[in-house]
């Protein structure tokens, strides 16, 4: 298990720093949010060190992906949020600020300040096709990694 001496969310999922700790499994720590958007903000950070969501290995992401649901479940229940957001911050233009990869489960109730969706910026002509074809060639070339 890769781990940085000098990182926040290391410190805190290998018990050196205090946590309101809501979920353990041997691969992933869930904890509530020091400074959080709405009470019931939960982070679930992988307990192996990994700086952004690019550098994951699939089985770690699977992982805490198979987690999200029943996390978002008790989050929901707990707070009786109208609903939530699940983000990932990754790279600082992002917002990233602690450079392990988390998740954000964030309670969400229809009175709140917070206000979304972002501005979208559809396609013009065949600008989708030739991402697509762009994205899908970046994932073949790397289907041996």
């Amino acid at each position: 298990m890769s781990r940085d001496p000098r990182c926040l969310f290391c410190k805190i999922v290998h018990g050196e720093i205090p946590s309101a700790r809501v979920l353990e499994t041997d691969q992933a720590v869930a904890i509530l949010d020091i400074n959080p958007v709405s009470h019931g903000h939960v982070l679930i950070i992988p307990r192996s060190h990994h700086a952004e969501l690019a550098e994951l290995p699939d089985d770690l992401s699977g992982h805490v992906g198979s987690l999200l649901p029943r996390l978002t479940r008790a989050v929901v229940a707990a707070t009786g949020a109208d609903g939530s957001n699940t983000v990932i911050n990754s790279g600082s233009v992002a917002g990233q600020t602690i450079f392990h990869c988390h998740w954000h489960v964030i309670p969400r109730f229809f009175d709140d300040p917070v206000r979304w969706p972002w501005p979208h910026h559809p396609y013009a002509g065949e600008e989708m096709g030739r991402m697509a074809s762009k994205i899908a060639r970046e994932l073949g070339a790397r289907a041996d990694d």
